[in-house]
């Protein structure tokens, strides 16, 4: 006589390979941000960083350094030759923005769903 899994074993591993299908489709739809280094070593390129042109990259680097050379307390013989102070900070704000990994963020709340119980999830509102 053969052993036959209990029903509610078969609809928990049905559950648990659905599970893992989802898990799959949105790890390559929402994994976008990083990519990894091919040559070896350890570690991910930064796969957006948006920029223009070389322009705006070197405007975007100076911004970036003008900022740092503000934040610096006591120097202030440093930040007189720093004309356009506000729109140095809005355009190191602008690109730090542009890093933020929206896609991982939605991919982390759909796995929150998928790997919670019921229960849990509906204590949690989600």
């Amino acid at each position: 006589m053969k052993n036959k899994a209990p029903k509610n074993d078969k609809k928990e591993l049905k559950k648990v390979l659905s599970n893992l299908e989802r898990i799959r489709d949105l790890s390559e739809e929402n994994f976008k941000l990083l990519s990894p280094i091919g040559d070896g070593d350890k570690g991910y390129y930064l796969n957006y960083a948006r920029v223009y042109d070389y322009v705006d990259l070197f405007s975007t680097l100076k911004s970036m350094l003008n900022v740092s050379i503000l934040a610096l307390e006591g120097q202030q013989d440093l930040t007189l030759h720093i004309s356009n102070k506000e729109s140095d900070v809005k355009r190191v704000l602008e690109f730090a923005k542009n890093l933020i990994p929206l896609e991982e963020g939605i991919y982390l709340d759909e796995i929150r769903k998928l790997m919670l119980s019921d229960d849990k999830a509906k204590k949690g509102n989600l």
